[in-house]
């Protein structure tokens, strides 16, 4: 559900909805310190959903409470308003995993190096490029999440979501998903990943330890994970990469207040401890018009704006 600014919001009925049942909230939780780049303002209301049904209770509250929702997950590839997010934010913390020969079947709320480890384990080959992927199984299927050549949908077979519109779980075949590249359907339903099947292939366990390791290698390497970060800042344009263009027009280390572009990779915005959304937003818009001006190549954000962006020009990214 989406809050249109000034909107109000029944924060007084989702309370006392809650405590009838049960739930405890917390009130204007900081949700700074579970992102990745450590930025942004607090929610209204947080609850973590430690299970599957515990997350459809979560969801199932605020539609009848009928006050605006947001699925976090390990907060990565995203960047929250400084004012913060209205409503109810969910941190899904469900996390069971089973594996079934060559098919596994896990929460949204698991860890994308949780099953690469998983699977690991069991001698299941094809999530390898998934140790490259910091986020949640829910987020990587919500964004056909992707490293090393591959993709979410090359190993979904089966996505169980929750409709918004009657409350239900559906399950979802691979073509229903409509995946493409860094998209789904479910960033156009509002439906929310609940579960998903993969389907891999047996392997050796050694082996795929080795590519596991390599492809870990290269992201430590390339990629600014000692620093305060989102992922990849655009996605890459037909043909080419977004950070060699951004390196090529003279961007790295350009800086806006508390973010700077990674000098390590120029597909990067870093933070500073105590930073704020709205530089980086800034810098990003700031590297896409130059981008733009010298190469004549618009940029299209990967990164997620979140959140109460009222006080700024949402454009085509505000959330």
């Amino acid at each position: 559900m989406v809050v249109a600014p000034g909107d109000a919001i029944d924060l007084e009925g989702l309370d006392a909805l809650a405590a009838n049942r049960g739930i405890g909230l917390a009130v204007d939780a900081p949700l700074a310190p579970l992102t990745t780049l450590r930025v942004g303002g607090a929610a209204d209301r947080l609850l973590e959903a430690h299970s599957r049904d515990e997350l459809l209770a979560a969801l199932g509250l605020a539609r009848e409470a009928q006050v605006p929702w947001f699925v976090l997950g390990n907060g990565s590839d995203l960047v929250v308003a400084d004012a913060g997010i209205r409503g109810l934010v969910i941190r899904n913390r469900a996390r069971s995993v089973m594996v079934d020969g060559q098919r596994l079947d896990a929460d949204a709320g698991a860890p994308m190096a949780l099953l690469v480890r998983r699977c690991t384990a069991a001698g299941l080959a094809g999530l390898e490029f998934g140790t490259s992927i910091p986020g949640t199984l829910g987020g990587a299927v919500w964004a056909n999440a992707g490293a090393h050549g591959r993709e979410m949908r090359d190993v979904v077979v089966a996505v169980d979501a929750w409709d918004p519109s009657s409350g239900s779980v559906v399950s979802i075949d691979a073509d229903g998903c409509r995946f493409a590249y860094r998209e789904s359907r479910f960033k156009e339903t509002r439906e929310v990943v609940i579960a998903a099947t993969l389907a891999l292939d047996r392997g050796n366990p050694d082996a795929i330890a080795a590519q596991v390791e390599a492809n870990q290698a290269q992201r430590v390497a390339t990629q600014p994970l000692a620093d305060q970060n989102a992922g990849s800042v655009f996605r890459n344009p037909p043909g080419d990469h977004a950070g060699r263009l951004i390196d090529a027009a003279g961007l790295k280390g350009t800086r806006v207040g508390t973010a700077s572009v990674s000098m390590l990779h120029a597909n990067f915005i870093v933070t500073d401890h105590g930073g704020r959304a709205a530089d980086v937003r800034a810098l990003g818009d700031r590297v896409r018009a130059e981008v733009s001006a010298q190469f004549g190549i618009g940029l299209t954000y990967e990164i997620e704006f979140v959140g109460d962006w009222a006080g700024a020009d949402a454009g085509e990214h505000g959330a």
